[in-house]
């Protein structure tokens, strides 16, 4: 998948990787520079931001476009980032809040709404599932909010420091960082342990 204006108008393309065939375009959504494709895991959509700070979802086999979510604020270098779950059915991705803050927001295909997972507290970004789709990976600063206004002149930039956090996404699921308690059941050898 690829974004070209050959025809004249911005448009998705999409070809088989060997070259055999015609591509096939699809029409965008709006009259808008887009960028960053991402495939979701399944094949069937891709999702697609635009320079209006729109990121949307594009059905491959339809050319039907959804619009996901529009972000808050256009600071450079901060983007959506978004991410597909490995199932195919959630959108992980990053989105300014009024205090210029970056939350970590989880969109859910099936229901069509996006929730926000993080605080706002700190600045949240990269997110990332793990290859079962428990757990959701994700940079986060509590140092930023110095570092908010990116058309300071007047000022040398602060550092940021940033850790790795993980969110468990379902209640069922255990924490992979919960310490040990002692009165776990012994395992095999051959448990992998």
């Amino acid at each position: 998948a690829w974004l070209s204006d050959a025809g004249g108008e911005y448009q998705l393309v999409i070809a088989e990787q060997t070259g055999v065939s015609k591509p096939r375009t699809i029409a965008l959504p709006s009259k808008a520079f887009f960028s960053a494709p991402v495939w979701s895991p399944d094949g069937r959509q891709l999702l697609l931001e635009d320079n209006h700070l729109g990121l949307w979802a594009i059905d491959v086999a339809s050319g039907a476009a959804v619009k996901l979510d529009t972000d808050t604020y256009d600071d450079p270098g901060r983007r959506f980032e978004a991410v597909w779950s490995p199932d195919s059915q959630w959108i992980a991705y990053s989105k300014s809040l009024d205090s210029h803050m970056r939350a970590i927001f989880l969109y859910s295909i099936a229901d069509k709404r996006a929730h926000q997972v993080t605080d706002g507290l700190s600045d949240a970004t990269a997110p990332a599932f793990d290859a079962s789709g428990k757990y959701l990976y994700f940079l986060a600063s509590t140092n930023y909010a110095l570092r908010i206004s990116w058309l300071e002149m007047s000022s040398v930039d602060r550092p940021v420091t940033r850790a790795i956090y993980l969110a468990v996404l379902a209640a069922s699921d255990p924490s992979p960082l919960l310490p040990e308690t002692g009165d776990e059941p012994l395992r095999s050898a051959g448990d992998g342990a």
